[in-house]
């Protein structure tokens, strides 16, 4: 097989589209479970219809690669290196893209994806029909978007002697290959978002299912070790009575075994650690030991019992001496005083651990559900039977957090390396550190999104004929009438001494489009003097509009004044003008002394009344067209005053600053007058003094500062020479 020579602007191009596909393809879109969308094989679509097989190929090696850093699985360059080849020639055979990427995917990469699962990946055959189903879909997704792209911005793909068409479409087939992408790319969405808010609705279900689960279930144990636990301290308090009368004791042990069957066992040991009573008493009787070898004087129960004189709970152990059997011990102190000062001994019953297995059976759980329950040391007190774990064994798990995405958390107990999960969890902790987990098979889920994922698939199929077929009669019932138009109009043009064949004997609608045509390029002609007349004047009217709208954006909506960002903006121009003929500015910060006090006696709409009288006062005595009087924030304003005359500029503040005092406001509400002084300090130098704003502002503000301290209504101003 020969190459074709290497054209350098595809392969350019078919480059960028590879790194393009590439850094798409490093973010996946996850839908459920391993189903990831790449999005980024979109580029090798393009390439292929445009391009041809072998930049296809190279655009999908480059695409490719990123998937391969996020799956670290280099099937990918064999499956989509192979699809990129496919429609590279399918495209060069007049064939569709849609069309042969269904074909491919149904035919190639089917049987492919097949192989690879079985031979190469430790994952179940119950997810073939997931996985080769949604790579079908993810298929004809990207396929379909690259071919709307292609159609949908023509003049994108500016790229000489791109691959054409052996022979020229036919209207009618391109109509009908658009209407089967705009309805195949719809459907498939349809059916994805569907799918998707199914699998979140199941999966809130059971996770709902498994939490009220967990909780009851917790609650039943919980109650019934509580229980357990009360039985045993009450026992103690009834031995507390006749902690003198040891013939009693067993009378007691008995009645309370009696009445709580959930202990295998129960017993009473002196000070000594000497078992002294036993219910069942056949227990002790049976023993053919010495005296001192029934003695429980290491085990846990009897120490935290007897030295520490509090009520004890175990961790799950094997029992020994009074039976083999995997136990929970609960042990209290009984007392010979009413003080509780002098131990008499304890009473200690062995929990019956399969009573959990009846907490299990009586719970209406699904066939697909199981139970774990562990103490804090994680050992398996109870795991139901179909689990296979032994009592008293860690229970080992891993979480799963590999490329399976669902909303419940997922973790595995028998295969903890696979990526595939075993089971989805709830889990819940007891006041005793025990926790109690619910187990519900991950796979009876990756089945249901299977048959959603493969119904899908089959519909998409269905409806790519059937919309084929309804595509193609539709287009002809279009087509005919215009093809019969433009021979008319071909006609016209390459014969004018002929009589046009468009005439009263057509068909009306045909003969109406014939008359709109030839009436509409007067109309036409007609409207675009009339749309450049009022294009002049609507941008006329637009010029006139962002004048206003530029002087509002630089105006103090409430004094009338310039904004600070204005002077800020303005300064170096007024910089710049000063030096071209070595003139002064000065810079001025006013302050409002005890404006507070106006708002507070007067109300806030005579604090504004009293700005506003300070700015129209401002302008009069600032009025040159080269001032620039803003207001700085609040009841500061800011003055910058161009070619200033540095021996008169400190009088004629002043004369602003007596004048203000001397101005009667009066407050709008209610009527009463009040006057207001002013702080000011200023800077006067040469322009060429600073560039920025900013510095001109800290030497007045200092001023400022100084005048406040001085006493306020004053004025302080540096005026700085070279």
């Amino acid at each position: 097989m020969t190459l074709p020579r290497i054209n350098q602007q595809h392969l350019l191009f078919s480059i960028i589209l590879g790194i393009i596909g590439l850094f798409i393809n490093c973010y996946p879109i996850q839908f459920f479970a391993n189903v990831q969308f790449v999005l980024g094989n979109t580029v090798t679509v393009i390439a292929a219809v445009l391009l041809g097989p072998w930049y296809a190929f190279l655009t999908a090696m480059m695409a490719s690669t990123g998937l391969m850093l996020i799956w670290d699985s280099p099937h990918v360059y064999l499956f989509f290196g192979l699809e990129a080849l496919f429609l590279g020639y399918a495209r060069r055979r007049d064939i569709y893209a849609l069309y042969a990427d269904a074909a491919y995917w149904l035919f190639i990469g089917a049987p492919m994806v097949y192989l690879y699962v079985v031979l190469l990946m430790d994952i179940p055959p119950s997810h073939l029909g997931f996985i080769i189903s949604k790579q079908g879909i993810n298929g004809l997704i990207y396929t379909s978007i690259a071919s709307l792209l292609i159609l949908a911005i023509p003049k994108l793909w500016f790229l000489k002697d791109k691959v054409k068409d052996r022979n020229r479409r036919q209207l009618s087939a391109q109509l009908t290959y658009f209407f089967t992408l705009m309805v195949s790319l719809t459907l498939l969405f349809s059916a994805l978002i569907f799918n998707f808010y199914f699998l979140e609705r199941q999966q809130v279900m059971l996770k709902q299912n498994m939490t009220e689960a967990v909780a009851h279930l917790s609650t039943s144990a919980q109650n019934y070790i509580k229980n357990h636990q009360t039985v045993i301290q009450n026992t103690a308090s009834q031995l507390d009575l006749v902690a003198d009368k040891p013939e009693q004791w067993q009378g007691i042990l008995s009645s309370s075994h009696q009445n709580y069957p959930g202990f295998i066992s129960m017993l009473i040991a002196n000070p000594a650690a000497n078992i002294v009573a036993a219910s069942p008493v056949s227990r002790l009787l049976t023993q053919q030991l010495p005296e001192q070898s029934i003695n429980i004087n290491d085990r846990d129960y009897f120490i935290e019992s007897f030295y520490n004189q509090r009520l004890f709970v175990s961790s799950a152990f094997l029992g020994r001496g009074f039976g083999n059997d995997a136990i929970i011990a609960m042990s209290a102190p009984f007392y010979l005083d009413e003080q509780r000062t002098q131990v008499a001994g304890i009473v200690e019953g062995s929990l019956d651990l399969t009573h959990f297995s009846h907490i299990d059976q009586v719970n209406e759980y699904t066939e697909d559900e199981s139970v774990v329950m562990v103490d804090e040391q994680n050992q398996i007190i109870y795991a139901s039977k179909k689990l296979g774990l032994k009592p008293l064994s860690q229970f080992n798990f891993a979480i799963n957090k590999g490329v399976y995405r669902a909303n419940l958390e997922l973790i595995n107990i028998h295969n903890t390396t696979s990526i595939v999960p075993e089971y989805m969890y709830a889990h819940r902790e007891l006041d005793n550190g025990w926790t109690v987990y619910i187990l519900k098979e991950f796979s009876p889920l990756l089945k249901l999104a299977e048959e959603q994922m493969f119904s899908s698939f089959i519909m998409l199929l269905i409806a790519l004929l059937g919309t084929f077929y309804i595509s193609k009669k539709l287009s002809a019932l279009l087509t005919v009438p215009l093809e019969a138009v433009a021979n008319q109009f071909s006609q016209s043009y390459s014969s004018p001494e002929k009589t046009s064949a468009i005439d009263d004997s057509s068909p009306r609608e045909v003969f109406n489009l014939y008359q709109r045509l030839a009436a509409s390029k007067q109309q036409l002609i007609a409207h675009q003097v009339e749309l450049e007349e009022t294009v002049a004047n609507r941008t006329a009217e637009l010029e006139k509009a962002n004048k206003k709208l530029t002087e509002l954006v630089d105006r103090d909506p409430l004094t009338g004044l310039y904004n600070r960002r204005y002077a800020e903006r303005k300064f170096g121009e007024l910089v710049d003008f000063c030096l071209r003929s070595d003139q002064a500015i000065t810079v001025v910060l006013l302050d409002l002394d005890f404006f507070k006090k106006v708002n507070d006696n007067y109300g806030h709409l005579a604090g504004d009344e009293c700005l506003r009288n300070v700015s129209h006062l401002l302008q009069k005595y600032f009025k040159r067209d080269i001032d620039i009087v803003a207001r700085y924030g609040g009841e500061e304003f800011l003055l910058i005053l161009p070619l200033s005359n540095t021996l008169h500029i400190e009088h004629h503040l002043n004369g602003f600053r007596e004048a203000l005092s001397q101005l009667e406001i009066t407050s709008p509400e209610d009527k009463q007058s009040f006057n207001v002084t002013v702080s000011i300090g200023a800077i006067t130098a040469s322009a060429d003094y600073e560039a920025e704003l900013d510095k001109w502002i800290k030497v007045a503000d200092d001023n400022l500062y100084q005048a406040k301290q001085q006493g306020r209504n004053k004025t302080i101003i540096s005026i700085i020479s070279d």
